[in-house]
C-alpha cells in the first residue's frame, strides 16, 4: 500500500517571524553559539521541503499541461535536483558567519562615518557652532579601533566580500539616528576618553537600538541572507557576547581552528541529514505508515512528517547522536515550525518508532546510554 499524505504547508517555513532581536545574552554563550545541531536541523528541514514542494508542483504543472515536450521538461528540471538544494543548503549553514561579519562591519561603519561628518562641516563657509567645535571621540572608541586594524578582521570580510553587501544611504540614516539619540549626546558630552565600559556600552546601544530596530536595515539583511530570520537570534547573540566580553580588544576569534572545525562539522552533518532522508523517503514510509492508524493521514501537515523521517534517519545512521537528543530536538523544532498539535503527533510516533527499533536491534548507536 502506497503512503500518502495531503499537504498541508507551512508558511512559517517560508517567513519565520522574528520580531524581538534584542537578545537577552546566555550563560556560557559564545562565539561558537552562531551554528548548532538544532539550527543545522532547521535549516535541513527547510530544504528538504523547499525541494519536495517543487517536485510535486512541478509534477502537477506538467500533468495539467499533459503535452509539455521533452525541452520545456529538461528546462523545468534544471534546478530541481537534490544536489541543487544541497548547495543552497551549505550556503546557507556557511552563510553564518557572514552574517556575524556584517553585523560587526555595519557598526564599523556608522562609526567611521563621523569622519566624513566632520569634514563636510570642516568644509561649510559659515559655520554654526556646533560645526566649530564638532566632536569626534567615536572615531577613538576602543571597539572601533579595533574594528579599523585588526588584521584577522579585516582579512576575512575581504575574504568574504562583506562591504560590497553595505549601503552608503543606510549607513548615513543610521548615524543620523545615532548622533539625534540622547544616549549619543550623553556619550560625547562625558570627557572621559579610551573608557571601555563607556565605549561598550555605546556600541551596544548603536546596535540593539538603533541598527537591529531599522525596518530597512532588516529588509537589506533579509536580502542579502535568506535565512536572517532563523539565524539572527545566534548571530547577535555572538556580536553581543564578543562585545560584552572585551576589554582592550575585540575577541573575535574567527581564524580559531576549533570554530572552523565545528562549520565544517556541522556543514557535513547537515548534508549527511538532507541527503540520508531524501535518498531513504520510500524505506522511512514504510516504517512510518503503521504508525498512522490513530492519526487522520489526510490532515497531516508536511512538516511533521518531514521531521519523523529527519529524526528516523538520526535514529539510523547517525551512531554517537543520543535517541532522546534526537526526539527532543524535532519536538522542539515542530512547536516553532508547525501545527499547535504537531509536537503530541510527533513525539507518539517517534516513541513507536524507537521502541519496535530497538526491539529488532535496528538502532546502533556508539557509547553507553545514547540508546
Amino acid at each position: 500500500m502506497a503512503f500518502k499524505i495531503n499537504i498541508i504547508s507551512s508558511s512559517k517555513l517560508q517567513i519565520a517571524e522574528f520580531s524581538n532581536y534584542k537578545v537577552s545574552l546566555r550563560q556560557q554563550s559564545s562565539l561558537h553559539r552562531m551554528i548548532t545541531r538544532r539550527s543545522v536541523r532547521i535549516k535541513a528541514m527547510q530544504y528538504i521541503y523547499a525541494y519536495e514542494i517543487s517536485i510535486q508542483d512541478l509534477s502537477l504543472t506538467q500533468k495539467n499541461k499533459g503535452n509539455s515536450n521533452n525541452s520545456d521538461r529538461d528546462k523545468s528540471t534544471k534546478n530541481l535536483t537534490p544536489s541543487y538544494y544541497e548547495k543552497h543548503l551549505q550556503n546557507s549553514i556557511l552563510s553564518v558567519k557572514d552574517q556575524y561579519l556584517y553585523i560587526l562591519l555595519y557598526l564599523r561603519e556608522i562609526a567611521n562615518f563621523v569622519e566624513k561628518d566632520a569634514k563636510v562641516k570642516a568644509s561649510k563657509f559659515l559655520k554654526e557652532e556646533k560645526d566649530k567645535n564638532f566632536n569626534t571621540k567615536l572615531l577613538s572608541n576602543i571597539l572601533i579601533q579595533y574594528l579599523n586594524n585588526d588584521a584577522e578582521f579585516l582579512q576575512e570580510t575581504k575574504n568574504a566580500n562583506t562591504i560590497s553587501l553595505l549601503e552608503d544611504d543606510l549607513i548615513r540614516s543610521l548615524y543620523k539616528k545615532l548622533t539625534e539619540s540622547e544616549e549619543y549626546k550623553n556619550y560625547l558630552s562625558n570627557e572621559m576618553e579610551f573608557n571601555v565600559t563607556e565605549d561598550r556600552n555605546i556600541i551596544m546601544f548603536l546596535l540593539n537600538n538603533i541598527i537591529l530596530e531599522d525596518e530597512h536595515f532588516t529588509a537589506n539583511t533579509e536580502e542579502h541572507f535568506t535565512n536572517w530570520m532563523d539565524d539572527a537570534e545566534y548571530v547577535v547573540e555572538a556580536v553581543h557576547d564578543v562585545i560584552q566580553k572585551s576589554k582592550n580588544e575585540l575577541m573575535l576569534n574567527l581564524d580559531k581552528s576549533s570554530l572552523k572545525e565545528k562549520f565544517k562539522e556541522l556543514t557535513q552533518f547537515g548534508l549527511d541529514l538532507f541527503n540520508l532522508t531524501i535518498d531513504h523517503k520510500e524505506e522511512h514510509e514504510k516504517l512510518i505508515e503503521p504508525k498512522l492508524k490513530n492519526w487522520e493521514t489526510d490532515r497531516l501537515a508536511v512538516v511533521d512528517v518531514i521531521l519523523i523521517r529527519m529524526a528516523v534517519s538520526e535514529f539510523l545512521y547517525f551512531e554517537s547522536i543520543p535517541v532522546k537528543v534526537t526526539i527532543n530536538e524535532y519536538l522542539d523544532i515542530s512547536k516553532e515550525y508547525s501545527t499547535p498539535k504537531s509536537k503530541d503527533f510527533i513525539n507518539g510516533v517517534l516513541d513507536s518508532l524507537m521502541r519496535e527499533m530497538k526491539n529488532n536491534e535496528q538502532l546502533q548507536k556508539t557509547g553507553r546510554g545514547l540508546l
